[in-house]
């Protein structure tokens, strides 16, 4: 727990020196990133809006040190019975996890005043992505592999207990989430990228915001908007009619699980499957507790027996693999 917390220690290190800064030269700074970002054109990426998004999540992990009490859930489920190996092994991902993202979706910069960003995918990107990595990223790995060293020692002890989690659903199902959120994207910006030069440069500006900017901007603390009004109510039939009709959307398609209802084993319905989408991904969206609801959301997994999360144990609903021909219903 405590290798786990050094960033989070490391981070309000730097905002204390920061905040300094900022009472000994003031906030020209800001002004300054302000005029830049009005003048570049990397905002048009249809990739943009996850880097900003990944970066609001990831700024809310490390500043409330949720990779330590990652760590701590993960000692209570395996003294709660738990298989020891499988819970190791989600906890070690979920720091991994961490600590990719900050390298991942950092926007990297080159050449001019305004240090232009560097295209994503491209050979300077893989650079800034490999030089990104400093010590906040090696302590979350440590922490990682401590943890699977202390799982793999602890079931030895309590081997012969049987594991009942899903095998190969706790990977796919942000994997999955990842391709819709790339879709729902990639979708926006062929929409309406090529249309920003005619309507202004706030359209363009707003092009690389993130779905949790946009609802944050827009339609909880300022005037609604129907373009993003529209953004909402389109991921959620994008949701919700894929979850109805075949229990699954694109991303878990292509990743081969999809979603059933524990007690029966066929579809959730439209009923269930109109709540659940409420839970997530629109909960996500509302300011202030929407993350958080999805920090412990995604991370009851470590304490559930079958290795499901919140909304789906509430709504009494599991994710299943595709291959399994005959899904059998969960309790």
């Amino acid at each position: 727990m405590a290798v786990a917390a050094f960033p989070t220690w490391e981070l309000w290190r730097e905002r204390r020196v920061a905040e300094e800064l900022v009472q000994t030269h003031g906030e020209s700074g800001e002004v300054y990133g302000y005029v830049c970002q009005f003048g570049s054109g990397s905002t048009l990426s249809p990739l943009a809006p996850l880097r900003r998004d990944l970066e609001a999540v990831e700024e809310l992990t490390t500043e409330w040190g949720v990779a330590a009490f990652v760590v701590l859930l993960g000692l209570v489920a395996c003294l709660g019975r738990r298989d020891p190996g499988v819970t190791g092994r989600r906890v070690a991902g979920v720091l991994v996890l961490i600590a990719v993202v900050e390298p991942l979706a950092s926007l990297y910069g080159d050449r001019g005043i305004c240090r232009e960003a560097i295209p994503l995918l491209s050979a300077d990107w893989f650079k800034g992505v490999a030089g990104g990595w400093g010590i906040t990223q090696l302590f979350l790995l440590a922490a990682a592999a401590l943890v699977l060293a202390a799982s793999r020692e602890m079931r030895s002890v309590a081997a012969g207990e049987p594991d009942g989690s899903p095998a190969g659903t706790v990977w796919r199902r942000p994997a999955a989430a990842l391709v819709d959120y790339l879709i729902i994207g990639v979708v926006l910006g062929a929409v309406g990228g090529p249309a920003w030069p005619l309507i202004g440069m706030n359209f363009k500006i707003a092009m690389g915001a993130g779905l949790l900017e946009r609802a944050d901007t827009y339609l909880f603390r300022g005037s609604v908007r129907p373009a993003d009004l529209a953004v909402v109510i389109g991921l959620y039939v994008y949701c919700w009619v894929q979850h109805a009709v075949w229990g699954r959307t694109l991303g878990k398609r292509l990743l081969g699980i999809r979603v059933i209802d524990a007690r029966t084993g066929g579809r959730l319905g439209a009923g269930k499957a109109a709540l659940r989408t409420l839970a997530f991904p629109l909960v996500a969206l509302v300011p202030g507790v929407g993350l958080w609801f999805v920090l412990v959301d995604g991370l009851w997994m470590l304490l559930d027996g079958e290795g499901r999360v919140l909304h789906d144990r509430l709504l009494g609903a599991a994710v299943v693999r595709d291959r399994v021909t005959e899904a059998q219903p969960q309790t």
